[in-house]
């Protein structure tokens, strides 16, 4: 994943503000190596990945909003990916792609951010071009 935006919409005040909270959490449980990824809505950690991965996050989080779980307006909240601070690189990168677009449409996020030259992205065009029809952002973080 190659840093910056990669769709139409970027970003705005409110996710960057739930991209650095994820990020902050993510990094705070790297050494317990639970997962790469969270989902934070409007300043609230809702999911944190375990063994089952991100498609099973983004289906929980789906389920929490159809349940009332999670009131926040659609279109709030973003998955952020991280490798953990102690992962080999070289076995076990992040990977997102058309799957992860479908996932955070239907658990009704904003938008994607993942490290850039730290991500495996899958079929890149199919899925910068999903995001964009759902209007979501995918963007790539600074290491």
């Amino acid at each position: 994943m190659p840093g910056g935006c990669a769709t139409r919409t970027a970003p705005n005040e409110a996710a960057a503000a739930d991209i650095a909270k994820g990020r902050e959490m993510l990094a705070a449980l790297s050494p317990f190596d639970i997962g790469q990824a969270a989902v934070v809505i409007d300043g609230h950690v809702v999911g944190v990945e375990d063994i089952e991965g991100t498609d099973s996050l983004l289906a929980r989080v789906a389920r929490l909003r159809g349940e009332g779980r999670i009131r926040a307006k659609a279109g709030r909240g973003v998955l952020v990916k991280a490798p953990k601070r102690t992962q080999d690189l070289r076995f076990d990168l992040p990977t997102i792609g058309p799957r992860t677009i479908e996932g955070l449409v239907k658990a009704q996020l904003a938008g994607l951010a993942v490290v850039a030259g730290n991500t495996v992205v899958v079929e890149p065009q199919t899925m910068i071009e999903a995001a964009d029809a759902a209007g979501l952002f995918v963007t790539g973080l600074p290491a």
